[in-house]
């Protein structure tokens, strides 16, 4: 049956402009809901990345550090904090040695742990060597370790603040006395070594390298003469273990160290007028843009007020057999 002309003109063909407009709406949705959900997936995933920040693990025996997604801890509230770590050595007397189960000790571990129990934050402490917070090359200026400079940890401990240390690090209130330094010759040859007169030489003087009492402070001791020493008078030394044992055994002229360096080594004996090498005493040796100070310097003054003299008469019974503590006053 054929239709009418009004009958054609009531109905709305789907090539109509109005009807081709309708049918891409549910589309259009379809795709807005489909950016939504991958903006929300990447905002997800941005948020879970910023609360796994990365740390730095380092190994034992110095060497190069190794990447951690770990860098938080609970802390005793159940609150994500963070963790603070501590270079710490081996090699200084009663301050840092091995235990005879083999475990670090001393008075700066103990320190530690109080001081950071005090500022109310995490510390976890890294065995390394000592070069690795502080350097030094005979004939030329000391420079910052790579550990501490490298980021590897946040502070060294028990360091003290010097003329060359001092124009790189930054340092903690002094939590120990700074001592003088002295030349140190094997027992019974005290006679044989001039401290007053350095020319003519024919072994090196011994030091310890990378610590306060180095080349560079004898050559400002102008009170002795031959004091800045040529390069060949110069041997530096890693342990004061292996520098009492070469001064023993007669392969170097004299040691150059602090007093409570080598003090607990009965085989040797200081020789000479001390003199100084350090600003301050012993601190925590940080970076200039970590504040880690910040927190420690909170908790020492807590110390201070309450336990530190017990930490120091107690370092006495568990460390003394070691050495000395010079606790300040």
């Amino acid at each position: 049956m054929m239709n009418s002309e009004s009958d054609v003109a009531g109905k709305t063909s789907l090539t109509d402009p109005v009807v081709r407009e309708s049918s891409r709406i549910p589309i259009l949705i379809a795709i807005i809901c489909g950016l939504i959900a991958v903006v929300a997936i990447i905002i997800a995933a941005v948020a879970l990345g910023r609360g796994q920040a990365s740390t730095t693990v380092v190994s034992s025996g110095g060497g190069q550090p190794q990447s951690s997604s770990q860098s938080s801890a609970q802390s005793p509230s159940g609150t994500v904090s963070k963790v603070w770590t501590i270079a710490i050595g081996h090699d200084y007397g009663a301050h840092e040695y091995i235990d005879t189960k083999g475990y670090l000790a001393g008075f700066n571990h103990d320190l530690v742990d109080a001081v950071c129990k005090a500022a109310g934050i995490i510390c976890e402490t890294i065995w390394q060597p000592y070069v690795n917070c502080w350097d030094s090359t005979k004939g030329q200026r000391a420079t910052a370790g790579k550990g501490l400079i490298g980021r590897w940890y946040d502070a060294c401990t028990g360091w003290y603040t010097t003329v060359d240390r001092i124009q790189v690090f930054s340092f903690s209130e002094p939590f120990l006395i700074p001592t003088q330094s002295r030349f140190f010759v094997k027992k019974g040859q005290e006679n044989l070594f001039n401290a007053r007169n350095l020319t003519g030489l024919k072994k090196p003087i011994g030091f310890l390298d990378g610590w306060a009492s180095d080349e560079k402070c004898l050559a400002r001791d102008t009170s002795i003469t031959g004091s800045t020493l040529p390069v060949n008078n110069i041997k530096h030394i890693l342990t004061t273990a292996e520098m009492k044992t070469q001064i023993v055994n007669g392969e170097i002229a004299a040691g150059f160290a602090s007093l409570k360096d080598l003090k607990h080594y009965p085989e040797l004996a200081p020789v000479g007028v001390p003199f100084s090498c350090m600003i301050n005493g012993n601190a925590m040796m940080t970076r200039k843009d970590n504040d880690f100070n910040t927190h420690w310097n909170r908790g020492f003054a807590k110390i201070k007020a309450t336990g530190y003299r017990k930490i120091c008469t107690d370092a006495k019974t568990k460390h003394g057999n070691i050495g000395d503590v010079n606790c300040l006053s």
